[in-house]
């Protein structure tokens, strides 16, 4: 598989333009901290920028993407490339250009995307932006009136999704001693602190500020002005605060720059003006607020006004009062002057900021909407899953099953697999319906897809990667169709989750959790509930054996049979191993699989007269199944018998070789692998294997380990027969 895998949870990339300092950059590495700490992989694709190493101590791992001025399209090809290099799930772009390179990169890989949106925008630029996400985010009621006023959104398809902060980051304290002596500041002072970023919208605050010193002065002498920020304004306004300082004949306005250590700078405060996060932050540090912002200004932060602060962003989005310096001076002084009012406006701020705005709580909210994203569980009523062809594939998607079932519980699932396969899904209370497979090219897609179409499902999940049933998926109408990157004709795919490789359990729950569907069991044992004629079938057929011996019941799977004949051992090993087993252990062998393994069923068994029973090809799937339940064991190479035993809770020793047993060995407990790396070995897929493969991995597993493993596993469960203590012994 490409890319890093998680135990659980999406792999979310989050898109900005830059990493400098500024309310967008902190929310986006506040967000995904604490996604993170909700069990997704987070990724941030940015040109980079001074807040960098705040994203590395984060633990959020940071792409340089720069898709700034004429690098649009090359940004977007080069996030195409990310997203399958990362496995991502979900784009998540904050503001406007990472959103059209979202688009650009997530339509042609089928990755799902959200939009978020920090601001408003003018009227004119409608027509200007055509890649809006369903559904689009917001941070303010301001920005969302905003969009479906003058962009004309419907309102439902427009979420505000409220800002967050740190609240054990920022926190209340005492002021920060050493910041003060490095700043030359005196204790004790009146002091207001504003941190933004000083763009030609934002920095009107820091002039209004700056002007509103003298009156300011007149009631609250001495009192200090904070400016923190960084921006194309930042030399403007330090010549201002300058001028102010000169004129009133003393160091009353500091101009800091960019500061990376605002918890520090807000310990300082006596109060604080400020818009959007830093009004937020400096909520969290327990200090009374002023909100202002280029929107206009909405006054301190307290119960009468704290609808209209959060609809406008605390004045950061659209349109407030008027900013003027003589309210300013006013507002602040009537704080400053009363400590009481202070106390309790910070106490308000801080319990405000802890009960509406703190990361948790934003980052379930946005979670919530990441589902709806991916695909919404409540617009799901019927659903439709294509399935592989092999039983061993089908054992993989039944953890797979039963996570659907639970993820969509109103939904009608229906199963498209083949017609012989249906006894294993059919009863196991995962589906609805079994709908059979059937065999041809496009022409019987059409039929089925005709088929499915009358049911109009909503979703289609297609853990098959043949064209087929891609066709199919499409055919049938299904607005969401979920599958692999590496599908056949995945382009009629809608969502591809980005992910290669041949089938295997973690492949099929990355899809799982690529729909953000929770996986409570992850392994197929005691997932295969049959039909009552399958099981007595299955019963009878052995009854009619009539094998001969009081020690356990083996099932060998030799399977030679098939398109893969390089994962088979040999024929006189099983037949050796067969003798063996019988003579150490007195045990009745029965050979299983299909059609085709039926002479090779003889020649394993030749010798053993009533001991052994030959039921290849006589089985289907679920009498298979129901044999394999009352087996004591089943001795195979990598393939559906080995699964379906495992899947019925009994044992295996199982013979892999150019398989990887990692990705498809047998789940639940109490297996022996038996497997012996070679240095060609890649794993080998079919039919890739030179012809002139030796199969030296088969060659290199003997009889003698294949029946001590056999040993070891009936001595674990307390077998029937053995003729010495703690095990079956090897021939001679």
């Amino acid at each position: 598989m490409s890319g890093r895998e998680t135990e659980g949870g999406l792999t979310i990339l989050h898109l900005l333009s830059w990493l400098n300092y500024g309310g967008v950059e902190s929310y986006v590495i506040r967000l995904g901290r604490a996604l993170r700490g909700r069990g997704h992989r987070v990724l941030v694709a940015s040109a980079g920028g001074k807040l960098l190493p705040e994203l590395e101590a984060a633990g959020l791992p940071h792409f340089q993407l720069d898709f700034t001025g004429p690098r649009l399209l090359s940004g977007a090809g080069r996030l195409r490339r990310l997203l399958e290099e990362q496995s991502v799930d979900l784009v998540h772009a904050h503001n406007w250009r990472a959103g059209l390179v979202a688009h650009l990169a997530c339509r042609r890989a089928g990755v799902p995307r959200l939009l978020t949106i920090h601001g408003v925008r003018r009227p004119f630029l409608r027509r200007s932006v055509f890649y809006w996400s369903d559904p689009v985010a917001v941070v303010s009621e301001a920005s969302r009136d905003n969009l479906v006023r003058d962009f004309g959104l419907p309102a439902e398809r427009v979420v505000v999704t409220r800002i967050g902060v740190d609240c054990e980051q920022f926190r209340p304290g005492p002021p920060d001693g050493d910041l003060l002596r490095e700043l030359g500041l005196a204790e004790g002072a009146p002091r207001v602190v504003h941190v933004s970023r000083f763009s030609r919208g934002k920095a009107k605050v820091a002039r209004a500020l700056i002007a509103c010193l003298p009156e300011l002065e007149s009631t609250v002498p001495g009192v200090e002005l904070l400016l923190a920020g960084e921006g194309p304004e930042r030399d403007a306004i330090a010549g201002l605060a300058e001028e102010m300082n000169a004129r009133l004949g003393r160091r009353a306005v500091i101009a800091l720059g960019g500061r990376r250590d605002v918890p520090r700078l807000l310990s300082l405060a006596s109060a604080v003006a400020a818009t959007a996060t830093a009004a937020l932050e400096a909520m969290a540090a327990g200090k009374p607020v002023i909100a202002a912002g280029k929107g206009g200004y909405v006054g301190p932060v307290c119960p009468h006004n704290l609808e209209a602060a959060e609809r406008s962003c605390f004045g950061d989005h659209g349109r407030a009062a008027p900013l003027r310096a003589e309210t300013l001076a006013r507002d602040l002084a009537a704080l400053l002057r009363d400590p009481d009012e202070m106390r309790r406006a910070g106490e308000f701020c801080r319990e405000t900021a802890r009960a509406r705005h703190s990361m948790p709580r934003v980052a379930k909210q946005m979670e919530s909407l990441y589902r709806r994203v991916v695909c919404d569980p409540a617009e799901v009523r019927r659903l439709v899953v294509f399935h592989l062809n092999q039983i061993g594939d089908l054992m993989f998607t039944l953890p797979a099953l039963k996570a659907l079932r639970a993820h969509f519980p109103h939904a009608h699932i229906t199963s498209v697999l083949r017609a012989h396969l249906a006894g294993l899904v059919a009863h196991s209370g995962f589906v609805d319906q079994v709908v059979p497979r059937p065999a041809g090219g496009p022409a019987a897609a059409l039929a089925l897809g005709r088929r499915l179409r009358r049911t109009r499902p909503d979703l289609a999940i297609t853990l098959s990667q043949s064209a087929t049933m891609a066709l199919c998926a499409w055919w049938s109408g299904a607005p969401h169709r979920v599958g692999y990157v590496d599908s056949d004709l995945a382009r009629l795919l809608t969502h591809r989750v980005q992910v290669r490789g041949i089938p295997c359990p973690e492949k099929v729950l990355r899809l799982l959790r690529a729909l953000m569907a929770p996986v409570e069991k992850r392994d197929y044992v005691g997932l295969v509930r049959l039909a009552e004629r399958d099981r007595a079938a299955g019963e009878r057929m052995l009854e009619e054996c009539g094998c001969e011996g009081a020690g356990p019941l083996i099932a060998l799977a030799p399977g030679e049979a098939g398109t893969r004949p390089y994962k088979a051992w040999f024929p006189e090993r099983f037949a050796e191993t067969a003798r063996g087993l019988a003579e150490a252990l007195d045990a009745r062998l029965v050979v299983v699989g299909g059609e085709g393994d039926r002479a090779l069923g003889e020649q394993i068994l030749a010798g053993l007269g009533a001991r052994g029973c030959n039921l290849a090809g006589k089985t289907s799937p679920a009498q298979l199944a129901a044999v394999l339940g009352r087996c004591d064991l089943l001795i195979g190479i990598d393939s559906g018998p080995m699964h379906l035993a495992a899947a019925m809770g009994r044992p295996v020793a199982a013979l892999f070789g150019p398989t990887d047993p990692g990705r498809t060995g047998p789940m639940g407990e109490g297996h022996e692998v038996i497997f012996h790396r070679q240095e060609c070995w890649r794993p080998c897929i079919h039919p890739m294997i030179p012809k002139s493969c030796d199969r030296r991995c088969m060659e290199a597993i003997t009889v003698d380990e294949v029946i001590a493993a056999a040993g070891r596993i009936i001595a674990r469960g307390g077998a029937r027969g053995a003729k010495e203590e703690g095990g079956v012994r090897p021939p001679h």
